[in-house]
Protein backbone atom coordinates (compact mmCIF):
# COMPACT_ATOMS: atom_id res chain seq x y z
CA UNK A 1 0.00 0.00 0.00
CA UNK A 2 1.49 3.47 -0.91
CA UNK A 3 2.47 5.61 1.87
CA UNK A 4 0.44 8.94 2.60
CA UNK A 5 3.91 10.79 1.74
CA UNK A 6 4.38 9.25 -1.52
CA UNK A 7 0.69 9.77 -2.57
CA UNK A 8 0.81 13.31 -1.58
CA UNK A 9 4.13 13.44 -3.21
CA UNK A 10 2.50 11.95 -6.67
CA UNK A 11 -0.39 14.46 -6.38
CA UNK A 12 1.69 17.32 -6.14
CA UNK A 13 4.33 15.86 -9.07
CA UNK A 14 0.87 15.75 -11.35
CA UNK A 15 -1.30 18.68 -10.31
CA UNK A 16 1.38 21.60 -8.80
CA UNK A 17 4.74 20.98 -10.14
CA UNK A 18 4.33 22.41 -13.53
CA UNK A 19 3.01 25.55 -11.61
CA UNK A 20 6.27 25.95 -9.47
CA UNK A 21 8.66 25.32 -12.10
CA UNK A 22 7.74 27.91 -14.31
CA UNK A 23 8.93 30.32 -12.40
CA UNK A 24 12.57 28.83 -13.06
CA UNK A 25 11.81 28.07 -16.83
CA UNK A 26 14.94 30.18 -18.70
CA UNK A 27 17.42 29.07 -16.04
CA UNK A 28 16.01 25.19 -15.84
CA UNK A 29 16.48 25.53 -19.74
CA UNK A 30 20.07 26.96 -19.80
CA UNK A 31 20.96 24.37 -17.40
CA UNK A 32 19.67 21.43 -19.39
CA UNK A 33 21.44 22.92 -22.87
CA UNK A 34 25.10 23.09 -20.38
CA UNK A 35 24.48 19.64 -19.08
CA UNK A 36 23.76 18.39 -23.01
CA UNK A 37 26.90 20.00 -24.43
CA UNK A 38 28.65 18.70 -21.44
CA UNK A 39 28.05 15.16 -22.10
CA UNK A 40 28.39 15.58 -25.93
CA UNK A 41 31.82 16.82 -25.17
CA UNK A 42 32.58 13.64 -23.01
CA UNK A 43 31.49 11.65 -25.49
CA UNK A 44 33.26 13.09 -28.38
CA UNK A 45 36.35 12.44 -25.90
CA UNK A 46 35.72 9.05 -26.05
CA UNK A 47 33.67 8.92 -22.32
CA UNK A 48 30.33 7.55 -23.11
CA UNK A 49 29.98 5.48 -20.24
CA UNK A 50 31.14 7.77 -18.04
CA UNK A 51 28.71 10.50 -19.61
CA UNK A 52 25.78 7.88 -19.15
CA UNK A 53 27.08 7.27 -15.26
CA UNK A 54 27.04 11.12 -14.71
CA UNK A 55 23.42 11.48 -16.28
CA UNK A 56 22.19 8.88 -13.70
CA UNK A 57 23.56 10.16 -10.82
CA UNK A 58 22.14 13.57 -11.30
CA UNK A 59 18.76 12.40 -11.95
CA UNK A 60 18.66 9.95 -8.94
CA UNK A 61 20.13 13.22 -7.10
CA UNK A 62 17.77 15.73 -8.87
CA UNK A 63 14.79 13.13 -7.83
CA UNK A 64 15.66 13.04 -3.87
CA UNK A 65 16.15 16.49 -3.82
CA UNK A 66 12.29 16.82 -4.77
CA UNK A 67 11.94 14.16 -2.43
CA UNK A 68 13.74 16.06 0.40
CA UNK A 69 12.02 19.57 -0.91
CA UNK A 70 8.57 18.06 -0.86
CA UNK A 71 8.96 16.23 2.49
CA UNK A 72 10.33 19.73 4.14
CA UNK A 73 7.06 22.01 2.27
CA UNK A 74 4.98 19.57 3.61
CA UNK A 75 6.41 19.25 7.23
CA UNK A 76 6.52 23.01 7.42
CA UNK A 77 2.89 22.95 6.04
CA UNK A 78 1.63 21.08 8.85
CA UNK A 79 3.57 23.10 11.30
CA UNK A 80 1.37 26.19 9.84
CA UNK A 81 -1.40 24.44 10.47
CA UNK A 82 -1.02 24.09 14.13
CA UNK A 83 -0.66 27.66 14.79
Amino acid sequence: MESLFDALYSFALENRFDFYALRDADERQENEKMARRAKEELIARGMDNAAGRLEDCLSTLTLLDRRAAFGAGLSMGLELGRL
